[in-house]
């Protein structure tokens, strides 16, 4: 019965037009609405080594090239490199005729063995480190590069600004108000690195001599049809691509590699600018500040029984419900209308009747294009009528022996078992001629309680979740 639990076959509607499981959209408490991966920001939280979990400042990260400079990648199978000790004799310090053994340290991968010995690098004397590194012989070409290009960029940024207030007539005080007279005397005696002035007299010169294409090229070796090829000797594609600056074409020229920063992501919705999630600012902690996974608020649909499906046959399935919030909850099921959807969508509106909070605490608003979804139901569903009445989620309430649930006069054909926080309800899907998977769509109305910080009470609106659910396959 695994199969029934994939969170796959259960997907909700984002407001941005496409189908998500309920593991993967978040839900705003601001704006009331799903958001998924699509339709929020990603905002860099922290950056942190996930070897020695050190944090790292934006800026050092960037100087370093998000690159940790105390641990290390395994060049030929990017494995995390280990230190490891080991002893060897060397000359007495007191007295040169004797050795004496003395500890030394190398790097080492525990997957594929390889060691730092194998492309000549020194064993080093304590254990943190200090390898040498390798040299990058077009170092100074890239770094003159960078610096055109980083001229060009700012007197690009001059020339609009410029550009700007060249329509109207500014006084020397008003632009000494907003730019201070030493950042006016540093913009005008910026000299790009450029061939052309912002003039276009050519005053300026450049230090870089353009490329010239050439008849000629470098001949092959003499060997290469000749020498037989060993593979094992060969670095493969995925090793080259690790290491962009030299691209080693022997395995005896692979060296250690810097590992990878990474980072700790925020989410934040990009219509009210509100967190959806935010990590604690430790490497090492799990937990999350804010996390407003649409788990934690909307009812939670799952597959729990199915039969065999043909079509034209109206079918028994069962799904169950659950409330994820500390809060009594009422549920009602509405038709499903495909081009309902897609035009309210667009018009950026919420189909049915709906209470929505106060925005005035909005920054800007972003339209959010919306992405083609296929909505097309491949089977007919008689939803049951009237409304269900989910109870608050209560850790304890599998350790009580009462039964809570004989208070509630549900219908026993719509209603299959009720525990706890979990309902079970029976659908009658009649799969449509021709499909080959059952697919019905549904509109999940519940009411929602409310507890933003924001708000002075508890506020319960009703709000409807279109919901795709994959029945299973289908027979003839």
């Amino acid at each position: 019965m695994a199969h029934l639990f994939q969170v796959d076959r259960v997907r909700l509607l984002c407001s941005c037009g496409v189908l998500k499981p309920i593991t993967a959209i978040y839900f705003c408490r601001h704006c009331l609405k799903l958001r998924c991966g699509n339709c929020v920001s990603h905002e860099v939280d922290t950056l942190f080594c996930p070897n020695c979990l050190e944090n790292m400042p934006s800026t050092e990260a960037r100087l370093k090239k998000n690159r940790c400079a105390n641990c290390f990648d395994c060049p030929s199978c990017c494995h995390t490199l280990s230190t490891r000790a080991t002893s060897i004799q060397a000359p007495s310090p007191e007295d040169p005729s004797k050795t004496v053994a003395r500890k030394v340290y190398y790097l080492a991968c525990t997957s594929c063995r390889w060691t730092s010995r194998d492309v000549g690098l020194k064993d080093q004397t304590v254990a943190t480190g200090g390898w040498a590194e390798q040299d990058n012989e077009h170092y100074k070409e890239l770094q003159t590069l960078l610096e055109h290009y980083r001229s060009l960029a700012q007197r690009e940024k001059l020339e609009k600004e410029r550009k700007r207030f060249s329509h109207r007539k500014s006084s020397y005080f008003s632009m000494t108000d907003k730019y201070s007279l030493p950042s006016l005397i540093g913009r005008k005696s910026l000299s790009p690195l450029s061939p052309y002035s912002p003039k276009g007299d050519g005053s300026q010169t450049s230090e870089l001599t353009p490329s010239e294409a050439v008849e000629e090229v470098e001949g092959l070796p003499a060997d290469i049809f000749t020498e037989e090829v060993n593979l094992s000797s060969i670095t493969s594609m995925e090793q080259r691509m690790a290491s962009p600056e030299w691209q080693p074409e022997k395995s005896s020229d692979l060296y250690p590699l810097h590992k990878h920063i990474l980072v700790k992501r925020s989410l934040r919705c990009r219509h009210c600018e509100h967190n959806l999630s935010k990590p604690e600012y430790n490497p090492s902690s799990v937990k999350f500040k804010i996390q407003l996974g649409a788990f934690y608020h909307v009812p939670e649909v799952r597959m729990v029984q199915q039969a065999d499906l043909k079509w034209g046959v109206e079918t028994s399935v069962q799904i169950s419900l659950c409330n994820p919030t500390p809060h009594d909850m009422t549920l009602a099921f509405l038709p499903f209308v495909p081009e309902a959807h897609i035009a309210a969508q667009q018009k950026g509106e919420e189909l049915g009747e709906g209470g929505s909070l106060n925005t005035s605490s909005l920054v800007r608003v972003v339209d959010i294009p919306v992405e083609k979804t296929d909505l097309t139901p491949t089977a007919d569903v008689a939803l049951p009528q009237g409304q269900l009445i989910l109870t608050a989620r209560d850790d304890t309430a599998e350790y009580d022996d009462q039964d809570a649930n004989s208070s509630f006069n549900d219908d026993p054909q719509v209603v299959a078992w009720r525990r706890a926080n979990k309902v079970g309800v029976n659908l009658l899907v009649t799969p449509q001629s021709g499909a080959k998977r059952a697919i019905v769509g549904f509109v999940l109305r519940y009411e929602y309680t409310n507890t933003v910080a924001t708000a002075t009470e508890s506020r319960t609106v009703t709000l409807n979740i279109p919901v795709m659910v994959d029945v299973g396959p289908v027979s003839e």
